[in-house]
């Protein structure tokens, strides 16, 4: 295992506990007393808690990797989130009438799906990688199709499917010409392969063939341009809680899948600007969200507008990636593409969910609030929720005071520090435009009288689920220290940086408690808040 995990079995705790709750959930599922297929969700909560606390634990830390703890904590945190917005899931047409026959299997599909996400980070083999990306899709394919009884639903399912074994293939391929050129399917030696007297302008056609296509493949993950055109049928015909599932799990999996794709590159391609790679993810980015933000702007249907919103949000992170990793020491925030990509990740994983979790409470016509008229003047009758997805949906705009501001100000701060001021120019346009539909959204709960009576669930567990992601926007949004601090330590791993990384104030003349001055920001200052600076010290702990 560990020839192909990049860390050793006591590290894979977390992702064990998730398949073994799995395993617990599906067989409770096949109970035949209604009060035990109850306990699934049970079973399920548990199991990510479990985790979540084992992924803390120093036992854990000392046999992985910076990103893979990263990756994990944010997988269990974002999956507690998940679970509580699909509590008591209705499975029937009518959302009046909740299927009492729960259901085992879609709590097992989606741990399975969270513990591929987990694992990602952790894979040191081609084949390992393949089979992690394999392990999250797989499950989303089942939950699209079955998660509830409506024909929209198996018609999401199919094109998801064959839409997703196509990006597979392709993928597998362009994996096939990275084992071609370096004759090993082994992350260190495809490596030294790019570092063995290689510049960025002499590397072999084969090579750039096999990252372009795994490019090309994981770009169906992300919901990117060019494979970006099933997402809304799929957002629009699968169930609300699995929809907002698709908007974490497959994105997260795609974007690690590309992170540790060019830290294999060494980075080379990201040093020239009129290299390849660069040149094709700058030209993703630009179509990903261009077309996103001008595609939702059409939409009434509020899942097909999250659809294209999450194409949008996928352009932004491919912004940041152009910018490429902080490579010379005490470059810090300002020039670290790869920590803005992480920690937008995780800002936009929040944001999604928590108003993916207020359209699951407040009921429309289907399994939740779809279309603009089901939320119609529900600020009257139920505050709370439409103040969660408000603050949601201001902090997907990029309103300061939120965890979204953040997001967006360190990926132009990491274009513009980087010479592609072009690039940050244009995601501060989209931003503007993304904010006439969200600001449509808003509009609708709070300016709009209602239609009809509005209908919530029984369950209050979406609506804790909604106010929690609330509360975590604007928390990290004015305290973001221990994100970044997390963010910082998965960005040196990268970049093989052995540095940690530390938030602090300005060291003292002469001063011997090792802490270094803080190297000050063009956008943000010296804000000790806010900025994170490189340690030299491999000793020092978060």
């Amino acid at each position: 295992m560990a020839d192909y995990v990049n860390t050793s079995l006591p590290g894979l705790l977390p992702e064990i506990i998730l398949l073994c709750a799995a395993a617990v959930a599906l067989l409770l599922g096949l109970a035949r007393r209604d009060v035990l297929r109850r306990l699934a969700q049970w079973a399920a909560v548990i199991g990510v808690g479990a985790a979540f606390v084992a992924a803390l634990s120093n036992d854990v830390e000392r046999h992985t990797t910076a990103l893979g703890t990263f990756m994990t904590l944010l997988t269990c945190g974002i999956g507690i989130l998940l679970l509580f917005s699909a509590w008591e899931m209705p499975f029937a047409m009518d959302p009046a009438q909740t299927d009492r026959h729960y259901r085992g299997e879609f709590f097992a599909m989606l741990l399975c799906s969270l513990a591929g996400v987990s694992m990602m980070a952790k894979v040191n083999n081609l084949i390992w990688l393949f089979l992690a990306l394999e392990l999250v899709s797989i499950p989303t394919y089942i939950v699209v199709a079955t998660g509830r009884g409506q024909s929209e639903a198996q018609e999401a399912g199919i094109k998801y499917f064959f839409l997703g074994a196509l990006s597979a293939a392709i993928y597998l391929f362009g994996l096939s010409y990275l084992y071609g050129f370096s004759g090993s399917t082994r992350f260190s030696a495809i490596a030294a392969a790019f570092q063995a007297g290689i510049s960025p302008h002499q590397v072999p056609w084969m090579a750039i063939i096999g990252v372009l296509l795994v490019l090309l493949g994981i770009s169906y993950k992300i919901a990117a341009v060019p494979l970006h055109f099933y997402a809304a049928d799929v957002y629009q015909g699968a169930a609300t809680p699995v929809t907002a599932f698709l908007s974490f799990a497959p994105k997260a999996a795609g974007f690690v899948a590309i992170l540790l794709l060019l830290r294999l590159t060494g980075w080379h391609f990201t040093g020239e600007p009129g290299s390849t790679i660069p040149a094709l993810l700058t030209v993703m980015a630009v179509l990903t969200m261009t077309i996103g933000n001008v595609l939702a702007l059409l939409q009434r249907n509020i899942k097909r507008m999250f659809a294209f919103s999450s194409i949008a949000h996928s352009g932004y992170i491919l912004a940041a990636l152009v910018a490429g990793p902080a490579l010379v020491a005490g470059g810090g925030w300002a020039h670290d593409g790869v920590a803005a990509a992480l920690f937008y990740l995780a800002a936009y994983s929040l944001m999604t969910v928590g108003a993916f979790a207020a359209l699951i409470y407040m009921q429309g016509k289907a399994d939740g609030a779809e279309d603009i008229d089901d939320i119609a003047g529900i600020s009257s009758e139920h505050p709370l929720t439409a103040a969660c997805m408000a603050i949601c949906l201001l902090s997907l705009i990029g309103m300061p005071g939120t965890i979204g501001f953040l997001g967006k100000l360190f990926i132009v701060q990491a274009d513009l520090s980087t010479g592609h001021w072009i690039l940050a120019v244009l995601v501060v346009v989209n931003a503007a435009i993304a904010a006439a539909y969200y600001l449509r959204i808003i509009a609708a709960m709070y300016v709009r009288e209602p239609w009809s009576p509005s209908h919530v669930r029984t369950t209050l567990a979406p609506r804790f689920a909604a106010a929690l992601c609330a509360a975590l926007v604007i928390g990290f949004g004015l305290a973001p220290s221990r994100l970044l601090s997390d963010v910082g330590h998965a960005a040196d791993f990268m970049v093989g940086n052995s540095a940690a990384v530390h938030l602090t104030g300005i060291k003292k003349a002469g001063s011997g408690s090792g802490v270094w001055s803080l190297q000050p920001s063009p956008v943000l200052g010296r804000n000790p808040a806010l900025v994170a600076v490189r340690m030299p010290s491999p000793s020092i702990r978060r």
